[in-house]
């Protein structure tokens, strides 16, 4: 069928000469909804009369494609994009807001080769890395605030970010155009995206929302590209965009995982796609295949990819150790620079001190400290902690080798520790050296905060009656130790134990949550877990013994006995990112004067200080253009309304839409709609502190359906010279937002109270910040 010429010919948005669209399509389904709209496409003389008719006629006189006024029009865009994200850029030269943060913690460790740990993805951080390589640092200046010293060149760091906020208006333009606004509308969106307030001022500092709005940008755009191409499956430009498409996708979600929503956008709009395909009964079924080939292919592997890649990079960028590695593979650590691991003794024997680390992430090093629990035992705390202290050492003793007993009588804990390696199977007693006290587990009482499982405490060494009791006793399982450590005894790194009590049967576990941080300081809660059917390789019973500190033994280097692999490392790393994301969550307790919720983002409730208010310095508010907030906000929120009257109106068969011009408009409007809620809608789930700043994306598909949306309701019911007076409108009430707030975009260095008439809402911190204590 698929190799006929009359097959071959009909795609899910062709038409051919004499034939109606919606023949193509199942017959019952609704013809407001059937219709694609019509791509130019040589020798299809029904698809170029639409065309042609609609650059010259229409509802409000639709302007036709004039790629000559276009590029005149995008050039002098860019240009005016150009001096707004410029303008001023080095004026001050003090480090401001996340400026320390960026700059400090990724851009000069990059440059050092210095592992660090962060819950965004590498691209973005790698960017700002670059810019800080072309401006000549040495990756030796490090701060905590204050003035720039003269050679570290940090307005070229700013105009390198910058350029990432200034690519947001040719590509606004472009995307409007492949949604068929016309050039002067599609200019209009662009000079939106140009004149708001705090895209402006997020482009000018040193911060990951530059590159993360422009990746975004070119997904839309890329996407908006394809959408075209669609009545053209299979040909070049089709698979130019789709592979582009791909690229975009791949960048972004590679810069921070907000571009995971433009993946969500992207993806529905496939699944949309093909369904409509899956629906049309005269597409060849090869053809049908191959669409969802190209399609994993291009925008699942190449984003996959290219995301991956990045890691590749920041792996090979980073050779140099630093203690917030500590949650990584041991085999990655050792293989860093400078790494205090690679060289201990190789056995562990009775008589060493070793610090054990959990598997789990999050919990860090088995620790203890003369803390009390306040219920229970009421005995002394066991806990993980995740920072290097002497109160995460503990002293080995060996009781009984294995198979030298049959059951727990046979061990007595009086028994003197036997010297020698440690194995497999082996009983063994961890003697806290700071406190003087033992690990010791018992079933009657409950773990502090996870009541399934049984409490662990630490019983002083003077307490004859439980420190010599077989609660204190554990016995070693070793669990997948590396190949070259498989002898059957336990070695540091790479050697994975369960300590399984002697007494009661139960194993030491991490729990995963969190002690009350006013009496256990919010540490990891360690408890002791006794159902039979614990999985061997739960990574929240294993623990490695990570440091091994003996004066009777040599130590030898330990990496050549360790592995490491891409995949582990790059599973590990992404799991801890997403620990340590969901672990930014607000003090609900206080207010924070830079945070603030999801709903008062898009009618811009709290802007935010960026940088410290006093009379002296230079104050940067993180404002939007109130027009355009407001504006994009009311469409967005009352579209839902919009698509419910028109569901009514089909269903009372009263729609005046033409199939093809209603799908035209409602394409291009889901698109644009769809990014707005995918890029907003999700934080009302999220549990982490959040910022007016993580709206920017939200408000840029906001912004372009504002426009999208006031040429076609305009164009429905006014005539071409009352179109031209709403853009001077539009544009002209943009213009006057962007300057009137503009002196805190580019700096106001008086005192604030010589600023008049800044404060539009009550809750704006202008003048003064009403949490501010």
């Amino acid at each position: 069928m698929s190799g006929s010429p009359e097959s071959t010919s009909i795609f899910y948005d062709q038409v051919r000469p004499g034939s109606r669209f919606d023949d193509m399509h199942l017959p019952q389904r609704p013809a407001g909804f059937s219709a694609y709209p019509l791509a130019d496409k040589e020798g299809d003389s029904s698809a170029t009369a639409y065309a042609s008719a609609r650059r010259t006629s229409g509802r409000g006189g639709r302007a036709h494609w004039n790629w000559s006024s276009d590029r005149i029009l995008l050039i002098s865009l860019t240009l005016l994009a150009i001096f707004t994200k410029l303008y001023r850029i080095g004026r001050r030269d003090s480090v401001s807001w996340d400026e320390s943060h960026f700059y400090k913690n990724f851009s000069q460790k990059y440059l050092r080769h210095l592992f660090h740990h962060d819950v965004h993805p590498p691209l973005a951080k790698m960017l700002i890395a670059l810019s800080n390589y072309f401006a000549d640092s040495n990756g030796t200046y490090t701060f905590d605030g204050g003035d720039y010293p003269a050679y570290v060149n940090y307005t070229f760091m700013r105009v390198f970010n910058a350029a990432f906020g200034i690519a947001l208006t040719p590509m606004a333009f472009l995307t409007c155009r492949q949604l068929r606004l016309p050039s002067h509308f599609a200019a209009m969106a662009a000079l939106f995206v140009t004149l708001d307030n705090a895209i402006c001022v997020m482009s000018r500092f040193i911060l990951l929302d530059a590159p993360l709005l422009c990746f975004t940008a070119l997904s839309l755009t890329m996407l908006s590209y394809f959408y075209r191409q669609r009545a053209n499956p299979f040909s070049a430009e089709w698979f130019k965009y789709l592979i582009l498409t791909g690229v975009a996708l791949g960048l972004v979600s590679s810069s921070k995982w907000v571009g995971f929503f433009a993946i969500a956008l992207v993806g529905l709009y496939t699944i949309h796609e093909l369904y409509e395909m899956f629906c049309n009964v005269r597409l060849p079924v090869r053809d049908y295949a191959k669409h969802w080939v190209f399609r994993v292919m291009a925008l699942l592997v190449t984003p996959l990819a290219i995301y991956m890649s990045c890691f590749v990079v920041h792996f090979w960028m980073l050779s140099r150790y630093d203690n917030s590695a500590n949650f990584m593979p041991m085999g990655f650590q050792v293989r860093l620079r400078g790494n205090p691991l690679s060289r201990q003794p190789y056995d562990v024997q009775t008589g060493a001190q070793v610090r054990l680390y959990s598997q789990s992430s999050g919990t860090g090093y088995l620790h203890s400290h003369a803390h009390k629990y306040p219920a229970g035992s009421q005995r002394q705390q066991i806990t993980g902690y995740g920072f290097a202290d002497q109160n995460n050492f503990w002293n080995i003793e060996r009781k009984r080798v294995a198979g030298t007993f049959k059951d727990v009588d046979d061990v007595s804990p009086h028994d003197a520790p036997i010297d020698g390696p440690i194995g497999n199977g082996d009983v063994i007693a961890l003697h806290h050296n700071s406190t003087d006290s033992y690990l010791y587990a018992e079933e009657a009482f409950k773990a502090p905060i996870s009541s399934q499982y049984s409490e662990v405490s630490a019983v002083s060494s003077n307490d004859g009656t439980k420190a010599k009791s077989s609660s204190s006793l554990w016995v070693v399982d070793i669990v997948s130790p590396e190949k070259r450590m498989n002898d059957g005894r336990i070695h540091p790194l790479g050697t994975p134990i369960r300590l399984r009590n002697l007494a009661s049967n139960c194993i030491l576990v991490a729990t995963g949550e969190r002690l009350d941080k006013d009496w256990g300081w919010g540490q990891a809660e360690v408890a002791c877990d006794g159902d039979d059917d614990v999985s061997l390789k739960s990574s929240k019973h294993l623990w490695t013994i990570e440091r091994n500190s003996n004066k009777n033994l040599t130590a030898v280097d330990l990496g050549k006995y360790m592995s490491t692999s891409f995949f582990k490392n790059f599973g590990v790393l992404n799991r801890q990112m997403w620990l340590t994301n969901n672990a930014l969550i607000p003090d609900h307790d206080k207010h924070n004067v830079l945070e603030s919720d999801p709903w008062s983002w898009p009618f811009m409730v709290y802007p935010m200080r960026m940088v410290g208010w006093d009379d002296s310095s230079i104050k940067y508010l993180e404002i939007g253009n109130p027009f355009l907030w407001w504006g994009s906000a009311t469409v967005c929120l009352l579209f839902p309304l919009q698509l419910f009257y028109w569901l009514v109106c089909w269903q009372r068969k009263c729609m005046s839409w033409r199939s093809t011009e209603f799908r035209e408009y409602i394409d291009g409007a889901m698109i644009l709609w769809g990014g707005w809620a995918l890029h907003y809608l999700p934080f009302f789930a999220m549990g982490r502190v959040t910022y007016i700043h993580h709206y920017l994306p939200a408000l840029y598909f906001g912004i372009l359906f504002l426009a999208y949306q006031i040429y076609n309701v305009s164009s429905w019911y006014l005539s071409e010279r009352s179109l031209r007076r709403v853009l001077f409108t539009c544009a002209t009430t943009a213009l006057f937002g962007f300057w009137w707030f503009s002196p805190l975009t580019y700096g106001w260095n008086k005192p604030i109270a010589d600023l008049k008439g800044m404060q539009w809402a009550s809750s704006w911190p202008v003048y003064k910040d009403q949490f501010e204590l």
